[in-house]
Order: C-alpha cells, then structure tokens, then sequence
C-alpha cells in the first residue's frame, strides 16, 4: 500500500469480511476508514503542511492495523493490544461502543506513537507535531456523522444525544484527543531512542496499552451495570449494525 485510496480499499475489504461472518471487528473497522475518508479530504482541502507526508503517516499507520488483523486470523503473533481487541470480538456481551475503543485504544495508543516516529528523520520529530495534531480538528469534524449512525442501533444513545444537543460527542473528541497526547510522548520518546532498544520501549508501549484494553471490557462496577441495560436496547444484528455505521463513510 502507498495511497490512502488503498488503505480505504483494504479496510473495506475487512469491512465486508466483518459483515459476511457476523464479526464485531467491523465496528472499528468502519469508524477508521470514516476517519482515513476525513483525513484524505483533508489532504485535498491542503489543511495539512505536508501533504506527503500526512500520506506517508496515514498509510505507515493503517498498515500495522492491517498487518494485525491478517496476523490475527492466520493464528499469528500480533501485538498484546491488538490480539486484545480482536478476541473480544467473541464476547457476546460488550457494547459496540466497547469495541471501537477497543480499536482506537490499540490503534491510537500504540500504533500511532510508532508510526509517527517511524515516517521522520531520526530525532527530529518535532516538525510533524502541528499536523499531528490537527488530525484532531479533521476528525473531530465528523464526529457527529458517527454519533447519528450510532443512534440508529442504541435507542438511548439516541436519547442522550438528544438531551445534550450533540455536547456528548465531547466524550469521543475528548478520548481521541487524550490518547493522540499519549501517542505523541510515545512518538517522541521512540524517535530519540537507540534502535537497539527500540523493541524494547514498543513492548513497553504496548502492554500499557493491553491495560487499557483490560479496563475497556471490564470497567469498574458501576460503569458494568450501566453497560449492560444499554446493551439490553442495543441492536444484535451485527452485520447491520457494521452496514449501518459504514454508511457514514459514503455520506462524506
């Protein structure tokens, strides 16, 4: 892959996977590539500094989600956060919501710091750092897109969005924003770090990550109680679900 328009062909081709076996790896699946078409209006529109190099990034990026997905069903070693993610897709009980946090804890929190370090000049990331961030804005942009194709599965979501007047889409910028802070401490640590002891801080970088992801499907009590009477009003059909939130995408 060299092109956002083949990372967009990939993810499609996980997204139709997802959809023909009723697998909820689909629900991350479908908000990444909404996030990638972003990202690529984005490179078009020129909000961006380098364009190039937005490019190089985005597709350095999708490649290890897509390497740990292929990895994952071929029975192959992927990294602790991702294998995390992929095998909750066998819990019955977590929320779609669940999922996909799953998938930007894994892909924001681990892939995105070494991606970033991997795409620059050793030390001296600093340079990306304006565009790192103003990923934020562009995806942040289309937020609301997600939320109105996540109502349509969960009543009560519908509900809440209602109530707040789409204020609550400040929890996803919020978690999204929080973990790009995260990647880049990771991305500016890797990039300052000898390559023999790159291994070493990835592991490090990504069992941290695994943790999260721990916490993801086991919240605390009183979050757990709350998860399972949303998940009671939660659509079960997985595969219309995942058609459901890929029609955001054909929307942008």
């Amino acid at each position: 892959m060299k092109t956002i328009e083949e990372v967009i062909s990939n993810l499609d081709q996980i997204i139709d996977w997802s959809i023909k076996n009723q697998n909820s790896a689909g629900y991350f699946a479908t908000t990444y590539r909404t996030m990638t078409a972003a990202v690529l209006q984005g490179i078009k529109k020129k909000k961006f500094q380098d364009a190039e190099r937005m490019t190089n990034l985005d597709v350095t990026f999708a490649k290890r989600y897509i390497h740990a997905f292929e990895a994952y069903q071929k029975n192959q070693k992927c990294t602790n956060a991702w294998y995390q993610a992929f095998e909750a897709c066998k819990n019955n009980n977590l929320l779609i919501i669940q999922h996909i946090f799953l998938g930007m804890n894994a892909h924001i929190n681990l892939d995105l710091g070494i991606s970033a370090a991997s795409v620059v000049p050793k030390g001296k990331i600093n340079p990306l750092k304006a565009d790192f961030y103003k990923i934020n804005d562009v995806i942040s942009s289309i937020n609301q897109n997600v939320q109105n194709a996540l109502n349509q599965v969960c009543y009560p979501i519908h509900l809440i969005d209602k109530i707040s007047n789409g204020k609550d889409n400040a929890v996803l910028d919020f978690a999204i924003s929080r973990a790009r802070d995260t990647s880049w401490a990771s991305a500016v640590a890797l990039s300052s770090t000898p390559n023999f002891l790159q291994n070493t801080l990835i592991n490090l970088i990504d069992n941290a990550a695994a943790k999260i992801s721990t916490q993801i499907v086991n919240p605390r009590l009183s979050n757990s109680k709350l998860l399972k009477e949303l998940k009671f009003f939660e659509s079960s059909d997985v595969s219309k679900n995942i058609e459901i939130l890929a029609s955001v995408t054909l929307s942008l």
